[in-house]
């Protein structure tokens, strides 16, 4: 199976993971979520070279997130037919807060940029995390609502794969969640750095699968749910 890191490796890094591979996948939880971080405007921007919008969308990764954008949306038709918890993150700030906002005031809770697009919209029921660090775990609730809902796994996609997505996976493994990163439905500005965060999560931090097995453990408990 062709993997997008493949293109970035050298011949003796390909020596060494097919010697040893650093951890093995543990799969999915026994309650799963789809976790959709921080797909925001400002992140997705239009679908044309990043360069030729940083003026109107300084945080746009272009082309990278409208490739994405279609995978979100199969797996969020799929996890509300499932009945699986959908749970979106926002990266945002409040004047009131007095925290620092990013550029351009693109984040900010005033800012039309810093809301979730209409074509991965949110839909009643579903629950949002606002957040200010990169980890959708630190400084929210998120621990505490998987833990009423009983959630040990979560299915990620969304912004940006060497960041937030990252930083989600890092504290979520750490707190002993079973996370796990849809390859196609994750992207970020620069190629080399989505590739080599998705290598680093999968040889040493969590699992990350394709599209297909995410379809299939989503669709898991409808399936049980039927035979019962």
């Amino acid at each position: 199976m062709t993997r997008v890191w493949d293109d970035f490796l050298t011949e003796d890094d390909k020596k060494l993971v097919a010697r040893r591979n650093l951890r093995e996948p543990h799969g999915p939880g026994k309650v799963n979520a789809l976790l959709v971080i921080d797909m925001q405007v400002t992140a997705c921007g239009i679908d044309a070279p990043i360069v030729d919008q940083l003026d109107e969308y300084p945080g746009s990764c272009g082309p990278h997130a409208w490739k994405s954008i279609p995978v979100q949306q199969r797996l969020l038709a799929a996890a509300r037919t499932a009945g699986m918890p959908v749970i979106y993150s926002k990266h945002i700030f409040h004047g009131y807060t007095g925290m620092k906002q990013s550029v351009a005031g693109v984040f900010s809770a005033t800012d039309p940029r810093s809301e979730i697009p209409d074509y991965v919209a949110m839909e009643k029921g579903e629950i949002l995390v606002e957040k200010q660090t990169p980890s959708c775990f630190a400084f929210t609730n998120l621990h505490l609502i998987a833990q009423q809902k009983g959630i040990d796994g979560f299915l990620v996609v969304g912004n940006s794969t060497s960041g937030c997505v990252r930083a989600t996976c890092v504290d979520g493994e750490a707190m002993g969640y079973k996370m796990q990163v849809i390859e196609e439905g994750v992207f970020d500005r620069i190629e080399m750095s989505h590739a080599a965060a998705l290598f680093d999560m999968q040889f040493k931090i969590c699992d990350v699968i394709d599209e297909a097995r995410a379809l299939e453990i989503i669709d898991a408990p409808a399936a049980l749910k039927k035979s019962a």
